[in-house]
């Protein structure tokens, strides 16, 4: 029986998580749909190899529809030191504290 590279994995794994956000980014004006698939794809291999996705591109997609932030599709308050992201596709809400 082989041993599993776990670390070459993982790497592995985040090279693809990366290149399918960006994906999505570039996408996201032309196929809305395609885009979200990119990103669900991201997520699954996110969870499978137990890697997390960064918090740059966490911030591109709305975390319950896995919609990605396009200028019409979503809403950014600021509140007293801390930033509110409104998702106009499923009503989320998600609220970050600046620092």
């Amino acid at each position: 029986m082989l041993k599993r590279e776990k670390e070459k994995e993982k790497r592995i794994a985040m090279e693809r998580i990366s290149y399918l956000i960006e994906r999505a980014e570039k996408f996201k004006k032309i196929d809305y749909e395609l885009s979200r698939r990119y990103i669900e794809l991201a997520r699954k291999i996110s969870m499978k190899y137990r890697v997390r996705i960064s918090k740059k591109y966490k911030l591109m997609f709305c975390k319950k529809c896995l919609y990605p932030y396009r200028s019409d599709r979503f809403r950014v308050r600021i509140h007293k030191s801390s930033v509110i992201i409104t998702c106009l596709n499923c009503s989320s809400i998600r609220r970050f504290q600046l620092r």
